[in-house]
């Protein structure tokens, strides 16, 4: 069908005859990769002045660089300025290996560029990802911030250009390099996101030292929001060289038409595009408001429509039709429900693990509400969450309804009515918004995409839901001195994580800032712990002799929590909150009062202090309770904890804090409670 009925759009045509755009954008199911494939058709066999490379890297290639980025602890601007270096070296080689040219016998320059690679052994490695690898991997022992000048100068990159460029000046021609599946392997972090920032300005630095190079990323929006919260130059390098895929009503319909002409030979000669869908749709599809109304069970994208329309063209064939029905696109649209929901949970698995939590609040609940009672359902959810898996941490990290609503928005589950019309505003590209000045009463809407996988109620159908997208458009539903324009996505969790960050620092010390640091650390172990401890619970026991600050049950799957279940018999764990600085015998007294039967003999106590280590006075009252009550006071500083909370900002780091609580704790076991032998 791709080359049977492709539509070439504006997008399609912008690619092949301009050279503004660097970065094509979509989320999943817009067209990337059927762009890609079009747009290296073209410049491959209708364009004689190109030497094309069209890559597409696999996952195994991506994983690899990503591993050898890390193995020298570069963050992402040392990664990025690498990877530059990587990248441009590989464009300038694959152009090189693409050159087929008559005139190149007599270009000397060509002659000294293959010199260059034969004598540089590391360059013959396969290109793409694996020639970076390879690049990376030779300077692995240096210093991340020395690794580019040994590359710049070692691989002579300044010479290599210069002779690509006299290259393709004596032969007449441009390079043309086009990527595709950017995204296999990639996770949003600095290593992975440092690595496509790289090539991100790798191409374009050759747009501005007209090498005579074009490079075209195609990549999707998560990715290149990712870039923008990373990328201190992500305005001046990328963003104002991307072409952004968006599908309205028409330019849908105009596609299916063509695919419709392209299948039924009856259909070739009708041009009208409405006909052309009326004779594929009856009973209730038909005209424009039908098509529409088959778009209300999609994320208006070429994928979600085509999955659509052919499942239900397979059950009226069976049924001994040619035309699909309303009742087709009822009966197929659970089964696309359930599938549009899993593709936004998968979206978005990394950056919000939490999302399918929040998702199944609205199960068997109105497609419709008021924001109060939107409200309500969210802070009842989290109220009652026992913490007991670990993407339930979320119901912590977004501790608040209002914020929870905020995540939900941005990532489209939900929209708003427009007060002025029937409209509903609806975001998909996965912006922050600022929705802080709703009103209570205002419409929420469920996206009608996923009212049957969620079974939501409404008195209403879906296709008297009039959806507006808002992709980087103004946020609705404020007062209009409250709206601001979305110039760069600072991811969803990071951004909450950071927050949680800057809240420990602001509490005081002491009694003032008591209950402000208790529920910080609560809010800590939640998000730290949730699958690993469960029912965290903020004085349980309120008004017993014995009030314990926090307690929680260990579910001593594995790890360091499994130790303190089997070491120590704790099934109940306790957590005392110190807001100070330093803590004094009655704490490790009071500690040990707690401890026994389920509470078994450990108990943690956090508070305020920088030092990680322990005083001399702390390691003798430990030693003290330990040899005489066979108790362990395990004492964590808040800072250990704030650091721990830092790192779930690295994907690759979940497991950080039971690591940092296992080396803390050999060390009171092997050092602190040890008995020393005199000399």
């Amino acid at each position: 069908m791709l080359a049977k009925a492709f539509v070439e759009t504006a997008d399609y045509r912008a690619l092949m005859y301009t050279r503004d755009f660097n970065c094509v954008v979509g989320r999943r199911g817009t067209g990337k990769s059927a762009l890609f494939q079009k747009t290296a058709e073209y410049f491959g066999q209708h364009n004689q002045g190109n030497f094309l490379v069209a890559s597409t890297p696999k996952e195994h290639e991506t994983l690899a660089l990503q591993t050898a980025l890390q193995e020298v602890h570069a963050d992402y601007r040392s990664g990025r300025a690498i990877l530059r270096l990587a990248w441009k070296i590989d464009i300038l080689l694959s152009i090189f290996e693409a050159t087929r040219h008559y005139k190149l016998p007599r270009v000397s320059e060509h002659s000294y560029i293959q010199m260059y690679k034969e004598a540089h052994s590391l360059l013959a490695t396969s290109a793409g990802a694996q020639r970076c690898t390879a690049i990376l991997k030779a300077q692995s022992k240096q210093s991340p911030h020395d690794i580019p000048g040994k590359i710049a100068s070692e691989l002579r990159v300044n010479w290599l250009e210069d002779n690509v460029r006299a290259m393709l000046t004596a032969t007449g021609h441009s390079g043309i390099i086009l990527w595709d599946g950017l995204d296999e392997g990639w996770v949003p972090d600095e290593a992975a996101t440092a690595i496509l920032g790289g090539l991100a300005a790798a191409v374009a630095d050759f747009a501005d030292s007209k090498v005579g190079i074009h490079g075209v990323l195609f990549i999707r929006d998560n990715m290149f929001r990712a870039l923008a919260h990373f990328d201190r130059d992500f305005s001046r390098h990328i963003e104002g060289t991307t072409l952004r895929l968006n599908w309205d009503e028409l330019s849908l319909l105009h596609l299916i038409a063509n695919r419709l002409r392209a299948a039924f030979d009856d259909l070739r000669d009708v041009e009208s595009d409405v006909k052309v869908w009326n004779r594929f749709a009856d009973r209730g599809l038909q005209d424009r408001t039908g098509f529409e109304l088959c778009l209300k069970h999609t994320l208006y994208r070429p994928r979600d429509l085509l999955v659509l329309l052919n499942s239900s063209y397979v059950l009226a064939v069976r049924q001994g039709r040619h035309e699909i029905i309303d009742d087709d696109i009822v009966s197929t649209s659970h089964r696309i429900s359930s599938d549009r929901l899993d593709d936004l949970l998968k979206e978005y698995d990394t950056v919000f693990p939490g999302l399918g939590l929040f998702v199944r609040v609205f199960e068997n609940q109105p497609a419709l509400n008021q924001y109060h009672l939107v409200l309500e359902l969210l802070d009842n959810a989290i109220k009652s969450e026992r913490y007991g898996s670990q993407p339930a941490a979320d119901f912590a990290l977004f501790g608040s309804a209002q914020e929870a609503f905020v995540a939900l928005y941005s990532v489209g589950f939900v929209g708003l009515k427009d007060a002025s019309s029937d409209h509903y505003h609806f975001c998909h590209d996965g912006a922050s918004a600022n929705l802080l000045d709703m009103e209570r009463d205002a419409i929420i809407a469920i996206h009608p995409c996923y009212w049957r996988a969620l079974n939501a109620t409404a008195e209403i159908g879906q296709d008297s839901i009039v959806i507006d997208a808002d992709d980087e458009l103004e946020q609705p539903g404020l007062n209009p001195e409250s709206r601001e324009r979305v110039a760069h996505f600072h991811d969803i969790r990071t951004r909450r994580l950071g927050q949680v960050l800057e809240e420990l620092p602001r509490i005081a010390l002491g009694h003032d800032g008591y209950s402000g640091f208790e529920d910080w650390v609560l809010r800590a172990f939640r998000i730290l712990f949730a699958g690993k401890l469960s029912n965290i619970q903020f004085k349980p026991n309120a008004g017993n002799v014995q009030q314990r600050d926090i307690v929680a049950t260990n579910l001593a799957q594995g790890g360091f929590w499994r130790r303190v279940f089997e070491d120590y018999a704790t099934r109940q764990l306790t957590v005392e909150v110190k807001n100070f600085v330093e803590i004094g015998r009655d704490d490790f007294r009071q500690m040990l009062s707690y401890l026994g039967q389920s509470y078994g003999r450990f108990g943690l106590i956090v508070y305020r202090t920088e030092s990680e280590g322990m005083t001399e006075k702390e390691r003798t009252w430990l030693r003290e309770i330990w040899h005489e009550h066979k108790r362990m006071v395990f004492t964590l500083p808040a800072s250990m904890i704030r650091r721990s909370i830092s790192k779930l900002r690295t994907v690759r780091k979940h497991d950080y804090a039971e690591a940092t609580l296992s080396k803390r704790l050999d060390i009171f076991e092997r050092s602190y409670v040890a008995i020393r032998q005199a000399k």
